[in-house]
């Protein structure tokens, strides 16, 4: 019988333990579901407004400046850029001038963006979470910001040069 109460009590105690860790996550998660809700009705509202290009991906963007004839980077290319990245909010979370960034290490959003310009092209970039980071949440690249979960991504972006 003393068996039959310590296992019982140990199986109770780890119940516990295991719902009072797992109710801190259920709250980030629906504050997370909340921010996801919010970047996709803000991507909706962006892809009506006059002049925004939605593709097939999900990627919408705008075209500031076309840029020279020149060829557009692939994946394999590294190109020079200038650019900023920011949340729907405004919150600003990286900036470089003159960053040299090879297409296929960015993510999916800012690399089919990139395909799509020539040098010296001005675009503003807007990367819906499942082309960004998707459901991670992180720490921008020198620690200039923190991106949610779901955050869509908004860079505006010069294409200085292209290269291999």
């Amino acid at each position: 019988m003393k068996n039959y109460l310590h296992s019982h009590y140990s199986l109770i105690i780890c119940s516990l333990f295991i719902a009072l860790s797992v109710l801190p996550s259920c709250k980030k998660d629906s504050e997370w579901l909340d921010w996801r809700a919010q970047n996709e009705a803000w991507m909706t509202m962006n892809g009506q407004k006059e002049g925004v290009i939605t593709t097939p991906t999900g990627l919408q963007y705008r075209v500031i400046r076309e840029g020279i004839d020149s060829t557009k980077p692939d994946s394999l290319k590294t190109v020079v850029v200038n650019y900023t990245g920011s949340l729907i909010n405004g919150n600003q979370f990286d900036s470089a001038t003159e960053a040299h960034l090879g297409v296929s290490t960015v993510v999916k959003g800012f690399a089919e963006g990139l395909h799509k310009m020539r040098e010296s092209g001005h675009y503003i970039l807007y990367v819906p979470h499942n082309l960004g980071y998707k459901d991670e949440e992180k720490q921008s690249i020198g620690n200039k910001g923190h991106i949610p979960p779901y955050s869509t991504l908004i860079f505006d972006v010069t294409l200085v040069d292209v290269y291999y």
